[in-house]
Protein backbone atom coordinates (compact mmCIF):
# COMPACT_ATOMS: atom_id res chain seq x y z
CA UNK A 1 0.00 0.00 0.00
CA UNK A 2 1.10 3.65 -0.87
CA UNK A 3 -0.39 6.69 -0.62
CA UNK A 4 0.26 8.38 -4.17
CA UNK A 5 -1.81 11.95 -3.79
CA UNK A 6 -4.65 13.76 -2.32
CA UNK A 7 -7.93 15.63 -4.13
CA UNK A 8 -10.32 17.15 -2.95
CA UNK A 9 -13.85 15.69 -1.21
CA UNK A 10 -15.79 17.23 -4.14
CA UNK A 11 -13.78 16.28 -7.29
CA UNK A 12 -15.29 14.47 -9.37
CA UNK A 13 -12.28 13.48 -11.81
CA UNK A 14 -12.21 9.36 -12.14
CA UNK A 15 -10.81 6.82 -14.78
CA UNK A 16 -14.08 6.97 -16.30
CA UNK A 17 -14.64 10.77 -16.43
CA UNK A 18 -11.27 12.02 -16.85
CA UNK A 19 -11.43 13.79 -20.35
CA UNK A 20 -15.04 13.81 -20.55
CA UNK A 21 -15.59 17.44 -20.56
CA UNK A 22 -14.23 17.71 -24.65
CA UNK A 23 -17.63 18.30 -27.07
CA UNK A 24 -17.62 15.59 -29.03
CA UNK A 25 -19.57 15.03 -33.12
CA UNK A 26 -23.71 14.62 -32.66
CA UNK A 27 -23.90 11.08 -33.02
CA UNK A 28 -26.81 11.59 -35.59
CA UNK A 29 -23.84 12.27 -38.48
CA UNK A 30 -22.48 9.20 -37.39
CA UNK A 31 -23.02 5.49 -38.59
CA UNK A 32 -25.07 4.06 -36.07
CA UNK A 33 -23.57 0.51 -36.15
CA UNK A 34 -19.93 1.91 -36.44
CA UNK A 35 -20.61 3.45 -32.88
CA UNK A 36 -21.65 0.96 -31.25
CA UNK A 37 -18.82 -0.70 -32.12
CA UNK A 38 -16.65 1.75 -30.74
CA UNK A 39 -18.35 1.57 -27.48
CA UNK A 40 -17.69 -1.40 -26.88
CA UNK A 41 -13.95 -1.70 -28.17
CA UNK A 42 -13.13 1.46 -26.82
CA UNK A 43 -14.56 0.25 -23.27
CA UNK A 44 -12.88 -2.99 -23.73
CA UNK A 45 -17.38 -4.94 -23.20
CA UNK A 46 -15.78 -8.61 -23.85
CA UNK A 47 -19.68 -9.64 -24.32
CA UNK A 48 -19.39 -6.92 -27.48
CA UNK A 49 -22.24 -4.94 -29.30
CA UNK A 50 -24.74 -6.88 -27.31
CA UNK A 51 -23.96 -5.23 -23.99
CA UNK A 52 -24.04 -2.32 -25.28
CA UNK A 53 -27.61 -2.64 -26.84
CA UNK A 54 -28.32 -4.13 -23.75
CA UNK A 55 -27.25 -1.42 -21.69
CA UNK A 56 -29.33 0.96 -24.06
CA UNK A 57 -32.40 -0.61 -23.71
CA UNK A 58 -32.47 -0.90 -19.81
CA UNK A 59 -32.26 2.84 -19.90
CA UNK A 60 -34.66 3.24 -22.21
CA UNK A 61 -37.18 0.78 -20.07
CA UNK A 62 -36.10 2.34 -16.52
CA UNK A 63 -35.20 5.58 -17.05
CA UNK A 64 -34.22 8.15 -14.94
CA UNK A 65 -31.65 5.02 -13.95
CA UNK A 66 -28.52 4.97 -11.66
CA UNK A 67 -25.55 3.00 -12.92
CA UNK A 68 -25.51 0.83 -9.84
CA UNK A 69 -29.13 -0.22 -11.04
CA UNK A 70 -28.33 -0.63 -14.89
CA UNK A 71 -25.10 -3.32 -13.41
CA UNK A 72 -27.66 -5.14 -11.94
CA UNK A 73 -30.33 -5.37 -14.73
CA UNK A 74 -27.47 -5.81 -17.79
CA UNK A 75 -25.61 -8.23 -15.64
CA UNK A 76 -22.08 -6.28 -16.29
CA UNK A 77 -19.21 -4.79 -14.37
CA UNK A 78 -19.79 -1.20 -12.69
CA UNK A 79 -16.78 0.39 -14.00
CA UNK A 80 -17.88 -0.88 -17.47
CA UNK A 81 -21.29 0.67 -17.24
CA UNK A 82 -19.67 4.14 -15.84
CA UNK A 83 -17.17 4.41 -19.00
CA UNK A 84 -20.29 3.37 -21.15
CA UNK A 85 -22.74 5.66 -19.56
CA UNK A 86 -20.02 8.81 -20.10
CA UNK A 87 -19.62 7.86 -23.52
CA UNK A 88 -23.10 8.57 -24.44
CA UNK A 89 -23.01 11.61 -22.23
CA UNK A 90 -20.37 12.81 -24.25
CA UNK A 91 -22.19 12.05 -27.42
CA UNK A 92 -25.29 13.95 -25.97
CA UNK A 93 -27.36 10.52 -26.18
CA UNK A 94 -27.78 10.43 -22.28
CA UNK A 95 -28.64 13.37 -19.68
CA UNK A 96 -28.58 12.82 -16.32
CA UNK A 97 -30.72 14.53 -13.54
CA UNK A 98 -30.08 13.36 -9.51
CA UNK A 99 -32.15 10.08 -10.00
CA UNK A 100 -29.77 8.77 -12.82
CA UNK A 101 -29.45 8.78 -16.38
CA UNK A 102 -32.26 9.02 -19.13
CA UNK A 103 -32.29 9.96 -22.80
CA UNK A 104 -32.04 13.51 -24.25
CA UNK A 105 -34.62 14.38 -27.23
CA UNK A 106 -32.21 13.65 -29.35
CA UNK A 107 -31.00 10.74 -27.82
CA UNK A 108 -34.13 9.09 -27.66
CA UNK A 109 -34.99 9.30 -31.36
CA UNK A 110 -31.44 7.89 -32.60
CA UNK A 111 -32.41 4.98 -30.11
CA UNK A 112 -35.64 4.63 -31.53
CA UNK A 113 -34.51 5.24 -34.76
CA UNK A 114 -32.12 2.69 -34.89
CA UNK A 115 -32.55 0.10 -32.60
CA UNK A 116 -36.61 0.06 -33.17
CA UNK A 117 -37.15 0.34 -29.06
CA UNK A 118 -41.03 0.60 -28.34
CA UNK A 119 -41.55 -1.25 -25.14
CA UNK A 120 -40.74 1.57 -22.54
CA UNK A 121 -41.20 -0.32 -19.12
CA UNK A 122 -40.02 -3.34 -17.36
CA UNK A 123 -42.24 -6.70 -17.63
CA UNK A 124 -39.84 -8.29 -14.74
CA UNK A 125 -42.40 -9.41 -11.59
CA UNK A 126 -42.43 -6.42 -9.22
CA UNK A 127 -42.93 -8.65 -6.59
CA UNK A 128 -40.42 -11.40 -6.88
CA UNK A 129 -38.12 -9.00 -8.82
CA UNK A 130 -37.35 -11.94 -11.12
CA UNK A 131 -36.88 -14.89 -8.69
CA UNK A 132 -39.58 -17.32 -9.62
CA UNK A 133 -40.89 -17.29 -5.54
CA UNK A 134 -41.98 -14.72 -3.17
CA UNK A 135 -41.26 -15.26 0.65
CA UNK A 136 -44.46 -16.88 2.46
CA UNK A 137 -45.65 -15.49 6.17
CA UNK A 138 -43.60 -18.33 7.61
CA UNK A 139 -39.92 -17.37 5.45
CA UNK A 140 -40.77 -13.93 5.88
CA UNK A 141 -40.13 -14.34 9.66
CA UNK A 142 -37.46 -16.28 9.25
CA UNK A 143 -35.57 -13.28 7.04
CA UNK A 144 -36.76 -11.11 10.65
CA UNK A 145 -34.55 -13.35 12.69
CA UNK A 146 -31.77 -13.65 10.00
CA UNK A 147 -30.94 -10.47 9.58
CA UNK A 148 -29.94 -9.38 13.20
CA UNK A 149 -27.72 -12.62 12.77
CA UNK A 150 -26.19 -11.17 9.51
CA UNK A 151 -24.74 -8.32 11.33
CA UNK A 152 -22.73 -10.05 13.33
CA UNK A 153 -20.45 -11.63 10.44
CA UNK A 154 -17.14 -10.59 10.29
CA UNK A 155 -15.24 -8.42 7.87
CA UNK A 156 -14.81 -10.14 4.20
CA UNK A 157 -11.68 -11.27 3.72
CA UNK A 158 -11.17 -10.57 0.23
CA UNK A 159 -8.04 -12.47 -0.76
CA UNK A 160 -10.34 -15.79 -0.47
CA UNK A 161 -13.01 -13.66 -2.58
CA UNK A 162 -15.80 -13.64 0.23
CA UNK A 163 -18.54 -11.43 -0.41
CA UNK A 164 -21.17 -11.41 1.81
CA UNK A 165 -24.98 -11.71 0.01
CA UNK A 166 -27.49 -9.99 1.41
CA UNK A 167 -30.19 -11.69 4.55
CA UNK A 168 -32.85 -11.34 1.86
CA UNK A 169 -30.74 -13.50 -0.85
CA UNK A 170 -30.11 -15.96 1.72
CA UNK A 171 -33.48 -16.63 2.82
CA UNK A 172 -34.44 -16.43 -0.53
CA UNK A 173 -31.91 -19.15 -1.11
CA UNK A 174 -33.42 -21.21 1.13
CA UNK A 175 -36.97 -21.05 0.07
CA UNK A 176 -36.04 -21.86 -3.42
CA UNK A 177 -34.41 -24.87 -2.51
CA UNK A 178 -37.77 -25.45 -0.04
CA UNK A 179 -39.72 -24.92 -3.26
CA UNK A 180 -37.72 -27.32 -4.94
CA UNK A 181 -38.13 -30.36 -2.85
CA UNK A 182 -34.61 -30.25 -2.14
CA UNK A 183 -35.02 -29.58 1.66
CA UNK A 184 -37.53 -31.57 3.36
CA UNK A 185 -36.33 -34.84 4.82
CA UNK A 186 -32.48 -34.43 3.34
CA UNK A 187 -29.39 -33.70 4.16
CA UNK A 188 -27.70 -30.55 3.41
CA UNK A 189 -23.97 -29.52 2.66
CA UNK A 190 -22.65 -25.95 2.64
CA UNK A 191 -19.43 -25.89 0.65
CA UNK A 192 -18.39 -23.04 2.09
CA UNK A 193 -21.10 -20.32 3.34
CA UNK A 194 -19.71 -17.19 3.87
CA UNK A 195 -23.44 -15.66 3.51
CA UNK A 196 -24.85 -18.00 6.20
CA UNK A 197 -27.27 -19.59 4.17
CA UNK A 198 -27.13 -22.55 6.36
CA UNK A 199 -28.81 -20.25 9.00
CA UNK A 200 -32.34 -19.86 7.35
CA UNK A 201 -31.71 -23.42 5.95
CA UNK A 202 -31.88 -24.83 9.48
CA UNK A 203 -34.37 -22.50 11.22
CA UNK A 204 -36.63 -23.28 8.18
CA UNK A 205 -36.70 -26.95 10.10
CA UNK A 206 -37.62 -29.02 6.87
CA UNK A 207 -33.85 -30.42 6.69
CA UNK A 208 -32.69 -33.97 8.40
CA UNK A 209 -29.39 -32.70 8.75
CA UNK A 210 -26.93 -29.19 8.22
CA UNK A 211 -23.87 -29.46 7.88
CA UNK A 212 -20.94 -26.32 7.06
CA UNK A 213 -17.23 -26.75 5.76
CA UNK A 214 -15.31 -23.87 5.16
CA UNK A 215 -11.69 -22.61 5.94
CA UNK A 216 -12.91 -19.45 8.04
CA UNK A 217 -12.77 -19.81 11.73
CA UNK A 218 -14.73 -16.56 12.36
CA UNK A 219 -17.83 -17.97 10.29
CA UNK A 220 -17.40 -21.40 12.06
CA UNK A 221 -17.72 -20.00 15.10
CA UNK A 222 -20.85 -17.77 14.54
CA UNK A 223 -22.47 -20.49 12.96
CA UNK A 224 -22.40 -22.29 15.91
CA UNK A 225 -23.13 -19.54 18.22
CA UNK A 226 -26.02 -19.10 16.19
CA UNK A 227 -26.88 -23.08 15.90
CA UNK A 228 -26.74 -23.37 19.63
CA UNK A 229 -28.59 -20.47 20.62
CA UNK A 230 -31.66 -21.23 18.08
CA UNK A 231 -31.05 -24.46 18.40
CA UNK A 232 -30.71 -26.12 14.98
CA UNK A 233 -27.82 -28.62 15.57
CA UNK A 234 -25.93 -27.15 12.20
CA UNK A 235 -22.77 -29.13 12.09
CA UNK A 236 -19.47 -26.87 11.34
CA UNK A 237 -16.53 -28.17 9.72
CA UNK A 238 -13.33 -26.63 9.31
CA UNK A 239 -11.98 -27.37 6.09
CA UNK A 240 -9.55 -26.49 3.43
CA UNK A 241 -11.27 -27.40 0.01
CA UNK A 242 -7.91 -27.87 -1.44
CA UNK A 243 -8.19 -31.50 0.15
CA UNK A 244 -10.83 -34.02 -0.25
CA UNK A 245 -13.44 -33.98 2.01
CA UNK A 246 -13.14 -36.35 5.23
CA UNK A 247 -14.53 -40.19 4.14
CA UNK A 248 -17.27 -40.08 6.74
CA UNK A 249 -18.79 -36.99 4.42
CA UNK A 250 -18.06 -39.13 1.61
CA UNK A 251 -21.27 -39.83 -0.47
CA UNK A 252 -23.63 -38.64 2.83
CA UNK A 253 -25.58 -35.95 1.60
CA UNK A 254 -28.83 -35.54 -1.26
CA UNK A 255 -28.30 -31.11 -1.58
CA UNK A 256 -25.08 -29.56 -2.12
CA UNK A 257 -24.85 -25.39 -1.27
CA UNK A 258 -22.04 -23.22 -2.97
CA UNK A 259 -21.14 -20.04 -4.25
CA UNK A 260 -17.07 -20.85 -4.87
CA UNK A 261 -14.39 -18.15 -6.15
CA UNK A 262 -15.39 -16.78 -9.33
CA UNK A 263 -12.91 -18.48 -11.45
CA UNK A 264 -12.79 -21.62 -13.43
CA UNK A 265 -10.17 -23.59 -11.06
CA UNK A 266 -12.47 -21.96 -8.58
CA UNK A 267 -15.35 -23.63 -10.02
CA UNK A 268 -14.04 -27.06 -10.52
CA UNK A 269 -12.48 -27.31 -7.01
CA UNK A 270 -15.97 -26.26 -5.19
CA UNK A 271 -17.90 -28.35 -7.58
CA UNK A 272 -15.48 -31.58 -6.92
CA UNK A 273 -16.13 -31.18 -3.29
CA UNK A 274 -19.71 -31.19 -3.68
CA UNK A 275 -19.63 -33.92 -5.96
CA UNK A 276 -17.57 -36.14 -2.51
CA UNK A 277 -20.40 -34.83 -0.83
CA UNK A 278 -23.09 -35.97 -3.34
CA UNK A 279 -20.97 -39.43 -3.72
CA UNK A 280 -18.74 -40.21 -6.66
CA UNK A 281 -21.38 -42.10 -9.44
CA UNK A 282 -24.00 -41.06 -7.44
CA UNK A 283 -26.82 -38.59 -7.80
CA UNK A 284 -28.27 -35.01 -6.42
CA UNK A 285 -28.72 -31.72 -6.34
CA UNK A 286 -26.37 -29.12 -6.42
CA UNK A 287 -26.81 -25.47 -6.26
CA UNK A 288 -24.21 -22.95 -7.65
CA UNK A 289 -24.41 -18.86 -6.99
CA UNK A 290 -22.12 -17.95 -9.82
CA UNK A 291 -20.84 -14.62 -11.18
CA UNK A 292 -22.44 -13.55 -14.82
CA UNK A 293 -20.26 -14.17 -17.56
CA UNK A 294 -19.27 -13.80 -21.37
CA UNK A 295 -20.93 -16.15 -23.46
CA UNK A 296 -17.00 -17.63 -24.02
CA UNK A 297 -17.43 -18.00 -20.74
CA UNK A 298 -20.03 -19.35 -20.16
CA UNK A 299 -19.51 -22.33 -23.00
CA UNK A 300 -16.64 -23.02 -20.63
CA UNK A 301 -18.58 -23.14 -17.04
CA UNK A 302 -21.43 -25.46 -18.91
CA UNK A 303 -18.86 -27.61 -20.78
CA UNK A 304 -17.17 -28.18 -17.18
CA UNK A 305 -20.73 -28.62 -15.17
CA UNK A 306 -21.34 -31.46 -17.87
CA UNK A 307 -18.37 -33.02 -18.12
CA UNK A 308 -19.26 -33.64 -14.02
CA UNK A 309 -22.25 -35.01 -14.84
CA UNK A 310 -24.64 -32.67 -14.18
CA UNK A 311 -27.01 -30.84 -16.24
CA UNK A 312 -28.57 -27.23 -15.59
CA UNK A 313 -31.73 -27.36 -15.13
CA UNK A 314 -32.85 -23.96 -14.02
CA UNK A 315 -30.41 -20.74 -13.86
CA UNK A 316 -31.94 -17.52 -12.69
CA UNK A 317 -29.78 -14.05 -13.39
CA UNK A 318 -29.72 -12.02 -10.84
CA UNK A 319 -30.60 -13.47 -8.30
CA UNK A 320 -28.61 -13.16 -5.49
CA UNK A 321 -27.89 -9.56 -4.06
CA UNK A 322 -24.30 -9.01 -2.53
CA UNK A 323 -23.20 -6.30 -0.16
CA UNK A 324 -20.88 -4.07 -1.73
CA UNK A 325 -19.80 -6.06 -4.62
CA UNK A 326 -19.86 -2.92 -7.45
CA UNK A 327 -17.75 -4.72 -9.65
CA UNK A 328 -20.18 -7.84 -10.33
CA UNK A 329 -22.86 -5.53 -10.33
CA UNK A 330 -23.97 -6.55 -6.83
CA UNK A 331 -25.80 -9.76 -8.19
CA UNK A 332 -25.02 -13.17 -9.26
CA UNK A 333 -27.13 -16.21 -10.72
CA UNK A 334 -28.45 -18.98 -9.27
CA UNK A 335 -28.64 -22.76 -11.14
CA UNK A 336 -30.23 -25.51 -10.09
CA UNK A 337 -27.85 -28.38 -11.48
CA UNK A 338 -29.24 -32.09 -11.64
CA UNK A 339 -26.49 -34.66 -11.57
CA UNK A 340 -26.43 -38.70 -12.17
CA UNK A 341 -23.14 -40.57 -12.41
CA UNK A 342 -21.23 -38.02 -10.79
CA UNK A 343 -17.63 -37.60 -11.07
CA UNK A 344 -15.17 -35.05 -10.07
CA UNK A 345 -12.04 -33.28 -11.21
CA UNK A 346 -9.00 -35.24 -9.62
CA UNK A 347 -5.67 -34.42 -8.17
CA UNK A 348 -3.57 -32.31 -11.45
CA UNK A 349 -6.76 -31.83 -12.78
CA UNK A 350 -7.53 -28.17 -10.83
CA UNK A 351 -4.62 -25.51 -10.68
CA UNK A 352 -4.42 -24.63 -7.23
CA UNK A 353 -2.56 -21.74 -7.94
CA UNK A 354 -5.38 -19.98 -9.99
CA UNK A 355 -8.13 -20.46 -7.71
CA UNK A 356 -9.15 -16.73 -6.71
CA UNK A 357 -9.77 -13.80 -8.47
CA UNK A 358 -6.43 -12.29 -7.51
CA UNK A 359 -4.45 -14.95 -8.61
CA UNK A 360 -5.92 -15.29 -12.41
CA UNK A 361 -6.71 -11.11 -12.37
CA UNK A 362 -4.17 -9.47 -10.03
CA UNK A 363 -5.35 -5.91 -9.69
CA UNK A 364 -4.41 -2.42 -8.31
CA UNK A 365 -6.50 -0.45 -6.83
CA UNK A 366 -7.18 3.76 -6.03
CA UNK A 367 -8.79 4.44 -3.23
CA UNK A 368 -9.75 7.88 -1.73
CA UNK A 369 -10.67 9.32 1.79
CA UNK A 370 -13.84 10.21 1.82
CA UNK A 371 -13.01 12.52 4.92
CA UNK A 372 -9.77 14.30 3.44
CA UNK A 373 -9.26 12.80 -0.04
CA UNK A 374 -6.47 11.32 0.36
CA UNK A 375 -5.58 8.55 -2.00
CA UNK A 376 -4.24 4.72 -1.36
CA UNK A 377 -2.90 2.46 -3.66
CA UNK A 378 -3.83 -1.06 -2.95
CA UNK A 379 -2.86 -4.69 -4.71
CA UNK A 380 -4.96 -6.44 -1.63
CA UNK A 381 -1.75 -8.40 -0.82
CA UNK A 382 0.07 -6.12 1.72
CA UNK A 383 -3.08 -4.74 3.33
CA UNK A 384 -7.01 -5.18 2.41
CA UNK A 385 -9.29 -2.14 1.83
CA UNK A 386 -11.41 -3.63 4.84
CA UNK A 387 -8.74 -2.89 7.07
CA UNK A 388 -7.76 0.05 6.06
CA UNK A 389 -7.38 3.31 8.36
CA UNK A 390 -6.85 6.98 6.80
CA UNK A 391 -3.93 8.86 8.97
CA UNK A 392 -6.59 11.16 9.56
CA UNK A 393 -8.84 8.51 10.94
CA UNK A 394 -10.81 7.92 8.32
CA UNK A 395 -12.30 4.33 8.15
CA UNK A 396 -14.51 5.57 4.23
CA UNK A 397 -13.02 4.83 1.04
CA UNK A 398 -14.23 5.36 -2.67
CA UNK A 399 -13.00 3.18 -5.22
CA UNK A 400 -11.73 6.05 -8.05
CA UNK A 401 -9.37 4.17 -10.24
CA UNK A 402 -8.60 0.42 -11.12
CA UNK A 403 -6.34 -1.21 -13.12
CA UNK A 404 -4.49 -4.46 -13.71
CA UNK A 405 -0.97 -6.17 -13.23
CA UNK A 406 0.84 -7.04 -16.40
Amino acid sequence: MKIIGKIGKNARETEETKGTEKETEPLDKIEFKSFLTKVANDTKIAEGEKAVEDILRCIYRNQPISTKKIAQYTKLPLPIIAKVRTILERNRILTRDKRGALYSENGLNIIEKNLKFKLNHDLKCPVCNGRGIVLDEYFENILKKHKKYAKKRPTVNTSIDQSFATPETATYRAAFMADRGDLEGKRILFVGDDDLTSIPTAISGLCDEVVVMDIDDRLLNLIDEISKKEDLNIKTVKQDFRNPIKNEYMGTFDTIFTDPPYTIEGLKLFLSRGVEGLGEGGEGALYLAYSHKPIDEYLELQRIINSMGFVIYELIPGFNIYEGSEIIGNTTFLARLIGKNLKKFEEGEIDLNKLYTGEVKPIVRHYKCLNCGKIYEIDGKTVRIENLTCECGGKKFKMIKRRKIR
